[in-house]
């Protein structure tokens, strides 16, 4: 294999630019918040993969289409299949034809379904304001308003 390195040199970053680099912190704060929920909700047997739709669901207001369900989710499609099986047979959810496309599955929460992501819901933000405790007002505001525009960011790329 030839390789051009003499033709083009690469600078390499010193050891503390690539130890402050954000998207390791930021990944690095995503794993422990998500630890720290994952924790607070294992006594209700849900992992992030089943809270995930449930929360969609609920905060959507109304059944969804399995493919809008995993966009809103940042999954393909395919991927949900086995996590909505795992949830409908916890009745959880259910599913029926879309009138309009008799191949698309609407999805929908049950009475059980709306009661647990009411709990998750409130369990989540209890969990949030104790690790954005410390921060003021204005940190969080910021913070959130950067991540926003982060977020945003990826549809550009």
């Amino acid at each position: 294999m030839q390789t051009n390195f003499a033709e083009n040199p690469v600078t390499v970053p010193g050891l503390d630019q690539a130890r402050s680099r954000f998207g390791l912190l930021l990944g690095r704060v995503f794993r422990q918040w998500r630890r720290q929920v994952d924790l607070s909700f294992k006594d209700l047997g849900l992992s992030d993969a089943t809270r995930a739709p449930l929360l969609a669901l609920y905060t959507h207001g109304a059944a969804l289409r399995q493919k809008d369900l995993a966009d809103a989710l940042s999954l393909e499609s395919s991927s949900l299949v086995r996590v909505l099986a795992q949830l409908r047979q916890a009745q959880l959810v259910d599913w029926e034809c879309d009138p309009a496309d008799r191949r698309t599955k609407c999805i929908a929460l049950t009475a059980r379904g709306r009661e647990t992501a009411a709990l998750i819901l409130v369990k989540s933000l209890e969990i949030e304001q104790a690790i954005l405790a410390d921060l003021t007002t204005q940190e969080q505001d910021v913070t959130r308003r950067v991540l926003e525009k982060i977020s945003t960011r990826f549809t550009t790329l």
